[in-house]
Order: structure tokens, then sequence, then C-alpha cells
């Protein structure tokens, strides 16, 4: 007995080593496999961080594993993360690995993977990382490498998995978290049943800017009939849920060498409303749970052909018919009922141009008001055939007092009949005569406010009349806190406008009483109001449609804009091409005039521009420079200036993103003129004041101005120009940098008095007769710290030196005169020339 044991825990040690070494024998081997596969000729960057092979996790077969598996696109997805796998691990047959016939693959898992799935608007897909064989040989290799591996899996399970797909060509993007799917079956058999479970916990999707589904439940629970030497796949015992609706399977799909044969039912497991409307996001149907409804519901779907793609299309309907539904909270006095529809959409097989959708009924009642509508549209890929009605009245505060809307608050009533019955040739040959399209929309007392937004949007009074040509807004009144508005004309070509893409025209009045633009931008931000009541809300850039063509005539008696107020205003407004054309529009401002032409352009979105022409009349400087943020940068000392101005203006500029001119890349030029402006306070003032040591330069009144000005690049150029200044004349001339630099010359008569122990900086003596002295004062530095120099005007220099020289010759002269000085000059000569021997 002693012997036996002996034997046994030698075979147990045995064994024990061989599933410690065997994995270390044929580990190379199939790593080196491994490597192979995923790095063949792939157009990515595919890495993983540890590679295992063990005997006791599927004793007796090998486990192999993957641990962080990355693939990391190229360009143009450069940097992109294709996929991540947090653990990848595979089953793998021992003898089939030792024998070199093929490793046999029993079972794969996938645990914490992330996909991440896009196609570019060039329509390119970041997972096609696979690039077309060179030749046929290449691809002989690799299906010969891809033969090495045979499937016969028996489990194949996803954990925790994430995925997203996002197609910028359709504008269409869904997200999946947490995922998790487990499948068993023999796969090694000809027939076998494969045993499908699958959910997803979020599920959401949205396209062109709405959001079908958000924060979806779907899962599948299915036992699948598989002949896999015929690739045929029956359903039965199967569910699968969205959210609260069920859906059954029945019949069969196979696989061809081109598309797929299908002979498919589908049905709802459940009649009830209520599992319709779990499919609405929460967003939309707050407290589902607590809803009560009413009514069946009948969803049954079949496809029965060949499908290959779009124009070969197997024959299928889908039904949906809701009977008798109610929506009622509980907490809420009014309902939703005598919910009636009852659509269709089918097929009889072929072309998808064949599909014919009829929503025959779509009625509800809402207080004592009902609401119906209907839609057929035929032949929708070749000329969509369309057929519609609307007849109803909406009290807004019926359906609040229907459905919960939180900080919402609405009122007014809404009333619309509509017929429309026509197809898009019609509309591509404007051929409106023989399109029906006629009806009108009425609104009456409507507010609608937020707890953000109290003062609310209002229109007492809309009244739109619609024809096949166009869309007649015959009253339109109404406000947004403190600004009103009025608008009255005609919208159209809106059918093309909505059928086609095509550009939605439209001329219009409109007349304001006040129109608040800081109070309009608080309102349509989040801004906190404390905040806003002391710093101007930020603005984001405004793309004008290019699909838009709009003339409209506009008057407002007064509009607030930042700290500029502007009264009387009117003029033309354009809007074509990606543009706002402003032709002659003219306001009270600053205490005189205005009249401002050009255009905002943003036809090329990444670089907007505006090009202006404007014609200032009278214009208070300091109010300007305090009311235009482009004025006080470009030129500050105006915040320090009394009086008025006359300027016509022509200036360029990009627009950043918050709608404010790139001051580097204003250019353009103007004249500028004034019968009097005083200047006080400067720096520059007060630096020339302590350099000449007299107050009165601290103040300047000018005169009979007239200034020619170039912009260039954000720098302002001023022109020579002469003004009346300190009872002088000054020539002024310079330039300020757009970093609030200094360059200015100014050309002025000064005293030697005012001059003091300057005269001694100007490196030249100075003539007693003159009383006052030319010089240049050289303003250079910064606005904030300015840095004077004087300097003789050359002209007034060269007069200084022939004066001195005169005077220099004058008083030799005069000394000559005295006898002893003559007496003395010539004794010094006689006895120069007896030393010099001369005659």
């Amino acid at each position: 007995m002693k012997r036996f044991f002996q034997i046994v825990l030698g075979l147990t040690a045995l064994i024990l080593l061989l599933l410690l070494v065997v994995p270390s024998l044929f580990k190379g081997r199939i790593e080196k496999k491994v490597t192979e596969v995923i790095n063949e000729n792939v157009n990515a960057t595919v890495s993983f961080d540890e590679f295992n092979l063990s005997m006791f996790r599927y004793f007796p077969n090998l486990s192999m594993g993957l641990n962080g598996l990355t693939v990391v696109n190229k360009a143009p997805f450069e940097g992109d993360t294709l996929m991540h796998i947090g653990n990848f691990a595979a089953s793998v047959d021992l003898w089939s690995a030792i024998g070199g016939d093929g490793i046999q693959i029993n079972s794969v898992l996938l645990d914490e993977p992330e996909v991440w799935l896009k196609v570019n608007k060039d329509s390119v897909a970041n997972w096609d990382i696979v690039p077309e064989s060179e030749d046929e040989e290449l691809e002989e290799e690799t299906a010969s490498a891809a033969s090495d591996f045979s499937v016969q899996l028996e489990l194949f399970e996803i954990r925790d998995a994430k995925v997203g797909f996002s197609d910028q060509t359709m504008a269409f993007s869904t997200t999946v978290d947490d995922l998790d799917v487990e499948m068993e079956g023999d796969l090694s058999q000809k027939a076998t049943n494969i045993d499908v479970k699958s959910s997803i916990e979020r599920l959401n999707l949205s396209m062109e800017g709405v959001r079908y589904l958000k924060d979806a439940f779907v899962s599948l629970d299915a036992i699948i009939g598989a002949d896999l030497e015929n690739m045929i796949f029956s359903f039965r015992e199967n569910e699968f849920r969205l959210n609260d609706l069920a859906l059954g399977f029945d019949g069969t799909l196979g696989m061809l060498e081109e598309g797929y044969e299908l002979d498919l039912s589908l049905a709802a497991k459940e009649t009830s409303f209520k599992t319709l409307l779990s499919m609405v996001p929460e967003t939309y149907l707050q407290d589902f749970e607590d809803l009560t409804t009413e009514g069946t519901l009948g969803l049954e779907a079949t496809a029965k052909g060949t499908y290959i793609d779009t124009d070969h299309l197997p024959a299928f309907n889908l039904l949906l018919d809701v009977k008798d539904g109610l929506i009622q909270y509980p907490d809420l006095p009014k309902s939703i009922r005598d919910i009636q529809i009852t659509a269709n959409v089918e097929n009889p097989g072929g072309s998808m141009d064949s599909t014919v959708t009829d929503i025959n009924k779509f009625h509800f009642q809402l207080g004592e008001n009902p609401f119906d509508a209907s839609l057929w549209v035929g032949t929708p890929v070749s000329n969509a055939t369309y057929k519609g009605q609307i007849n109803g009245v909406i009290d807004l505060a019926s359906l609040q007092e229907a459905v919960p809307m939180d900080s919402i608050s609405m009122k007014g009533v809404i009333t619309a009949n509509m017929t429309i019955d026509g197809d898009y040739e019609m509309v591509e040959k404007e051929l409106y005569d023989e399109i029906e399209a006629n009806g009108d929309v009425t609104i009456r007392d409507f507010l609608f406010s937020t707890f953000d937004m109290p003062a609310g949007f209002a229109i007492s009074e809309a009244d739109l009349q619609i024809t096949p040509r166009f869309m007649a807004l015959e009253t339109f009144n109404s406000s947004f806190g403190s600004s009103d508005f009025s608008l009255s004309g005609r919208v159209e070509n809106y059918l093309s406008y909505v059928m086609k893409d095509g550009t939605l025209e439209g001329r219009l009045n409109h007349k304001s009483k006040l129109i608040d633009t800081n109070e309009l931008m608080r309102l349509a931000g989040d801004e906190d109001s404390a905040k806003v009541e002391t710093d101007t809300t930020d603005m984001e850039l405004v793309i004008v449609p290019k699909n838009l063509q709009f003339s409209l005539n506009s008057e407002i008696d007064r509009l607030v804009y930042d700290k500029l107020v502007m009264t009387n205003m009117s003029g033309g407004i354009t809007i074509k091409d990606g543009r706002v054309i402003l032709d002659g529009l003219r306001s009270d401002m600053l205490d005189g005039g205005m009249v401002i032409s050009g255009e905002y352009n943003t036809a090329d979105t990444l670089r907007p521009y505006v090009d202006f022409n404007m014609a200032l009349n009278t214009i208070d400087v300091h109010k300007a420079a305090n009311s235009f943020s482009m004025i006080d940068s470009m030129m500050p000392i105006a915040r320090k200036a009394v009086g008025t101005v006359t300027t016509k203006l022509d200036f360029t500029s990009m627009i950043a993103n918050d709608m404010s001119p790139i001051l580097s890349s204003v250019n353009g030029g103007g004249l500028l003129n004034s019968q009097g402006v005083e200047i006080s306070g400067a720096k520059v003032q007060s630096a020339m004041a302590s350099m000449l040591n007299n107050d009165k330069y601290k103040k300047a009144r000018a005169e009979d101005l007239s200034i020619n000005f170039t912009l260039k690049n954000g720098n302002v150029i001023i022109d020579p120009f002469t003004a009346g200044i300190y009872g002088k004349q000054l020539t002024i001339s310079g330039t300020q940098g757009l970093d609030q630099s200094l360059d200015y010359i100014i050309k002025m008569p000064v005293s030697k008095n005012e001059l003091g122990n300057v005269a001694g900086l100007l490196g030249t003596a100075l003539p007693s007769s003159t009383k006052d002295i030319m010089v240049d004062i050289l303003v250079q530095g910064t606005v904030q710290d300015p840095k004077l120099k004087f300097r003789l005007d050359e002209d007034f220099k060269n007069q200084a030196a022939e004066e001195l020289e005169k005077k220099a010759k004058e008083a030799v002269d005069e000394i000559m005169k005295d006898p002893e000085v003559k007496k003395k000059v010539d004794e010094v000569k006689n006895k120069l020339k007896d030393f010099l021997d001369l005659d």
C-alpha cells in the first residue's frame, strides 16, 4: 500500500510537471503564429502587452491569451484607436498544436473590448486597414496563413464591450455600452443548435441631429438551428427586446454566395400600448414607470425573398396599429386620449423605389381639441410622391396639464389646417400649378418661459397662409424679454428647401421699437444673471447658411449693442450666399449719425470676415471709444478726448470665434475731420508738460482738424497734418502699433524758456535773438509708458548755424575797432614778418 501511494504521488507530480512544461514547449510556435496573423499586412499599428499559454484553465486543452491588444489607425485617422481588447483568450486543442496540421480553436473570450468605427466625410472607413493584395501570390500566402487555424467553436463570449460608430457622410452615430454576448454550440457538426444570449445596457442612436434612441436597453435570447453545411439558419424560441417592447422571430435565413435568402416574420409578443412608449427616450417621456396607459398595440413584419442590395430587396411589410391609446400622468389633471395610429410600410420585392409608406391615421385628443394627420409616400428614390394633411388645434396650456415639463411654462393656441399633394419632380421643375399645397397656421397668445428665462418668448399673434409657391406671413408680432419684433412678408421656394436642399428665399418687412442685444444674448445663454449685469455676454461666431436668400427692410426705433445705443435705424439687409449685406443702413448714434454699407461674410467658414465702409457724422469721440472695442484698442487716446468728429472709414477684418475683429488683420483707411477736440490726461501730455516744465501741455485743444489715416495689419498710420494746438501750428505724423507702441513726430515751436535745461540735450547752441525754437518731439515707447526725445528741426538748425557764424564775424570786427587791439595785432604781424623774413 505504501508503494502504491508513492506511485500515485509520483504520477501526480509528473502530470503537474508536464502541465507546467508543455505550454513552454509550444508557446514559441503559437506566439509566432499569432504574431504573423495579427500583423499580416495591416495598415495600422498592432500591439499587445502580454502573450500567455496555460494548460490549467481549459485542461486538457491549451489556454492562449493576449492582454492589452490594441490597434491604432494610421492616416487619415492618424492616432485614433480602432480597437482595444483588455483580454483575448482562446482554448486551443493541444494535439492540433503538436501535430502541425492546423491549430483547432474551441472557444474564444473577448473581455472588455472597445471598438470605435468611423467613416469620414470622404467615405473612407477606419476599419479598412487591410490593403489590397498586390498579386495573387500574396493572396494565396494570406489564405494559407489563415488556414493554419480551424474553428470548431463550442463557446464564444464577449463581456463588457463598448462599440461606437459614426458616419460623417450620413450625420449618423451610435454607441453601445456594456454589451455582453454568450454563444454556445458545436460548430464542428454539420447541423447544430446555437444558443445565443446577448444584451446591451445602453444603446444610443442619432441621425441628422435627431436622437432616436437614448440609453435604450436591448436584449436577444434565441436558439438558432444552424445547417452549417448549407449555411441556413432557423429562428425558433427567441425573443428580441428593445426596452419593454418584446418581439419574436420565426423563419429562416440562408447565406448565399451573394446576398441572403430570407423567409422571416416578426410580431410583438405583448399587446400593451405602453410597451411601444418604452422606446421613447426619457428626455421626451419622463417618469415612464409611473405612467398610466390604455390601448392595444399591434406590430407585425415579414420579409421573404432574396436580399443583395437596395436594388434587390425581398418583399417586406411592416404594420403598426394602435387602438384607443391613452397617456395619463398620476399628478396631472389632463390626459392625451383617443390615440389611434395605423401605419404600414411595404415593398413587393425588387428596388427600394417600390417601397410605399402609408400613415393612414394619426389621431389624438388633448383636452377638448382633436388633432389629425396622415401621410402617404411612394417611389421614394426616383420621384418621391407624397400626399398628406394636418388638421388640428393644440392648446399648449392643456398640453402642460397633460405632460410634465419641469421648469418649462407654456401657453397659447396653435391651429393648423394644411394639405399637400405632389411629387419631387414637380418641385424640381417648379411646376407649382400642379402641386396642391394649401392651408394656414395661426398662433394666438403664445408664451414660452423657463426658470433660466423667466421673461420668456412671446408671440401675441401670427398668421401664416400657405400656397404651393410661397408662404405669406401676414402677421407676426412677438417679443423676447424687453425686445419686440414685428414681421410681415412672404417666404418662397420652401418646398424645394425642404425636399431637395434648395435655397429658401423671402422678402420681409421688420419693425421693432426696441432690440436689446445684450439682454437677448443673456436670455439665450446660461450665464449667471449676477455676472451678466457686470460682464459682457460672450458671443459665438454666427455662420450664415448658404441656402438662405432673404431681403429685409428694417426699421428699429432703438437698438442696444454692448455699450452702444442706436436710434431711428432703418435700411436694407440682404442675406445670401453665406453673407449678410448691409445697404445704406442709417442710424442716429453717439450724438451724431451713421451710414454703413458692406458685408459680413462666412462663405468660407474657416475665414469669416467683414468688409465695411462707414460714414460717421459729428459723433462724440469719447462715447465712440467707450462703445467700440476696436477704437479703444487701436486709438486708446480717444478715451481722453472730448468733442465731435466726422469720419469716413473703409476697413476689412477677419472675424474671431467670439465675433470680435482680429486686430492684426484690420486694413483700410479714411479721413477724420473735426471743428474742435480737446484731449487731457494722456500720459504723452504729462510727459511733454514735465519735460517742457509747463502744465499747459497737459491739456490740448485742436481746431479744424483734417487727418488722413491708413490701417495696415492693425497699425494706425497718420499722414502728416497741421493743426492749431496750444496756440501754435503743430505738424504731426507717425504710427501707433497694434501692440500699443508709439512712433510719432511732432514738429512744434518751443520758447527758450520752455526748453529750460533741455537746450543742452539738443547738442547745438541756440541763437539769443530767436524767441521760439522749432523742435521735433519724438514720441516713442508705449501708450502707457511714452518716451519723449527732442531734437532741433533741420531747417531751424541750419538757420541757427548761419546766424551764429554771422554773430561771430560781427564780434571779431567789433573787437578790431579798438586802437590798442589793432596796435597789438600789427606788432605781432611785424614780428612774424621779420622772423619769417617776409616782405
